[in-house]
């Protein structure tokens, strides 16, 4: 039977251990690295995957079209899929099935996510899956990793573009204007496709959804498990990433990717297009359930 749960983690502390009185433990490590790019999403650290690896001895993959990741640790295999909250777990095949490993997964708080083309995982969880030890300075808001006498200190990156706090996409009007997207996948039942979307889509969108009929997109998008991006002081980026179907074997599922541009203007945030792309990840990363 498949094991599943959910990880809860101190809000506090942003998923890490809680804080104590002694010095930092990684400083007393002659080999510990220092990076500048960690990443907050949902109230979770992130940090780039090649930090991972090169400085934890770590033995990853990262597939670029599939956009996953594989971590061999003794016998066990975790995968992770960027825009998905779920990693999977594979250990030895069990007497039962010697044919198919034992399978386990875990939903995180937070997702993989490709970041101006840098892959961010999330760093307590592949951390201590590994077998380092992670802490928090809440006071420095800076993570320290140790494993043996390998060291990883991970301060957050400083955004380039300053936002001010009031101006910032808030997670409610994420998620509105997600499911906004989902209704204008098709739009030929609706019968005033411009007032309808007038308060969330900018006029270059909505003036496309009248010519394509649509966005052609899935209409079956959760709510955002990934951080909006800021390009400038009045735009970023949002990527989503829904199961579409399972494959014939069921060893498979195929995906569909939605890269969506943000716009704020007149004092709110508006989508200004969509691009979609597809990809084939294996079983496990999201439920599917045919319709």
């Amino acid at each position: 039977m498949i094991k599943k749960w959910t990880i809860s983690l101190l809000s506090s502390a942003l998923l890490l251990l809680p804080l104590t009185t002694e010095p930092s433990y990684a400083a007393e490590v002659p080999t510990s690295t220092t990076i500048n790019n960690g990443q907050i999403n949902n109230g979770r650290v992130l940090v780039p995957l090649r930090a991972v690896s090169e400085n934890l001895g770590a033995s990853l993959q990262w597939f670029q079209a599939d956009k996953v990741i594989k971590i061999k640790n003794g016998n066990s295999t975790i995968w992770l899929a960027a825009n998905f909250k779920r990693v999977i777990i594979e250990s030895a095949p069990s007497s039962e099935t010697p044919d198919t490993p034992s399978r386990e997964y875990v939903d995180l708080d937070t997702a993989t996510q490709v970041i101006q083309g840098t892959t961010y995982v999330p760093l307590r969880f592949v951390s201590q899956s590994l077998g380092a030890v992670v802490s928090w300075d809440q006071l420095s808001k800076h993570a320290t990793v140790t494993l043996g006498n390998k060291g990883l200190i991970v301060n957050m990156e400083s955004p380039s573009n300053q936002i001010p706090e009031k101006n910032k996409i808030t997670d409610s009007r994420l998620k509105l204007l997600s499911d906004k997207l989902n209704q204008a996948s098709k739009v030929s039942s609706i019968k005033n496709v411009n007032s309808t979307f007038q308060p969330y889509f900018t006029d270059r969108l909505i003036k496309s959804l009248v010519q394509n009929k649509g966005l052609n997109t899935a209409g079956t998008y959760e709510a955002p498990v990934t951080s909006p991006i800021y390009t400038s002081k009045h735009s970023a980026t949002l990527t989503q990433s829904v199961i579409l179907a399972n494959g014939l074997t069921g060893e498979d599922q195929y995906a569909e990717d939605r890269t969506v541009t943000l716009v704020f203007t007149n004092g709110t945030w508006k989508v200004d297009s969509v691009n979609k792309g597809s990809r084939v990840l294996i079983s496990g990363f999201s439920d599917y359930d045919p319709q």
